[in-house]
């Protein structure tokens, strides 16, 4: 493969779509989850290029669009490649979503609206947002209601509900439900659990079972197995979240476990390609939102995708030295030379059988 040449990253729709989800047409049920810090416009156009359904932008304060913060409407950004695209929001009541909502659609059009009730940081619990609102039905239906005077679809994105709350998690549903969402995605942790334990498939599916069409899964997707098991289970659609961090090709590798025609270089890529893919990635991070972030996404990923061949430890601990995004960029531009001089200065390395480096 030519240097800065990428593989044919044609995906077509899966079987029975494209159709509609939660009022929005979408291409296939496979779609990028929020990710704090990480889901800004050049990494949704990357995944929406690898075969990703729908994308969505970051979870966005309504606080920081209503006093019109600058560092919160960059937030926005894209368009351009990223769509269907969902804006996702957070914040503590009605009237600052609605209002919110109201300036972020002045910038830039989104596919749906959705509100974050499920971000279980103490820094949003504590202001009523997020999981906060999981204790407080009556506001989150508040919310949703007053979010439908866009005339766009509303969605929740949502944890299970504490088993010693007031609401079931089916009964927290309904009542968004009641109020006009159009569609609810559940991650299978609890806010207690925040990011440890396991998440629950089959409570997410026991929702999605008494909520038909309704139901979105999201929770420990690192293998194409594991999105599908939330499809099986009854979700119309799935979340991949920290595992396309582990594995760029954790979408298209789950759309050809669905039947899409995927190309072989996305679902068993090589080395090379995967290095092919991270250049574009982190290129277009630097072109859009700086080197400090191409440089955090490459050392990132490196860890995960340079692995099962020799010379890949000393490789990685390179890679993980790199001081800028440019001797980043060199370095994996040279690859695999980079590997091969990692190896000569590690020879230990090759002592070592490929699955357990």
């Amino acid at each position: 493969m030519a240097e800065n040449s990428t593989p044919d990253l044609t995906v077509p729709p899966a079987p029975g779509f494209p159709r509609a989800v939660g009022k929005v047409e979408v291409d296939n049920p496979v779609w990028l989850a929020p990710l704090a810090g990480i889901s800004y416009a050049s990494f949704r156009r990357f995944h929406r290029s690898l075969g990703a359904g729908l994308t969505h932008t970051e979870m966005v304060s309504a606080l920081g669009l209503k006093y019109k913060g600058r560092k919160t409407k960059e937030l926005l950004s894209g368009g351009d490649g990223d769509e269907p695209c969902v804006l996702q929001l957070f914040g503590s009541n009605a009237e600052d979503i609605r209002t919110g909502a109201g300036s972020a659609l002045q910038i830039r059009s989104f596919a749906a609206l959705e509100v974050n009730m499920a971000c279980p940081m103490p820094k949003v619990t504590k202001k009523g947002s997020g999981a906060a609102l999981l204790e407080n039905a009556d506001t989150a239906a508040a919310i949703i209601k007053a979010l439908k005077s866009f005339d766009l679809p509303v969605w929740a994105k949502l944890r299970l509900v504490p088993q010693d709350a007031r609401l079931s998690t089916e009964e927290f549903c309904a009542e968004l439900i009641d109020a006009g969402a159009d569609l609810i995605l559940l991650h299978g942790r609890t806010p207690a659990q925040r990011y440890e334990g396991r998440a629950s498939k089959e409570a997410v599916s026991a929702a999605a079972r008494q909520f038909p069409g309704m139901i979105g899964g999201s929770g420990d997707c690192s293998e194409p197995e594991d999105m599908v098991s939330y499809l099986d289970g009854g979700c119309v659609s799935v979340l991949a979240a920290r595992g396309v961090l582990r594995d760029a090709t954790l979408i298209p590798r789950t759309l050809a476990a669905l039947g899409a025609g995927v190309p072989e270089e996305l679902t068993n890529p090589s080395p090379q390609t995967q290095k092919e893919m991270l250049l574009r990635l982190c290129r277009g991070i630097c072109a859009a939102e700086g080197e400090r972030p191409a440089l955090g996404m490459a050392k990132r990923m490196c860890a995960a995708i340079f692995r099962g061949f020799a010379g890949a430890p000393g490789l990685r601990s390179r890679c993980a030295s790199a001081g800028s995004w440019r001797m980043m960029e060199e370095m994996l531009a040279a690859f695999p030379e980079s590997a091969q001089a990692a190896e000569y200065k590690s020879g230990a390395d090759t002592a070592l059988p490929p699955d357990n480096d």
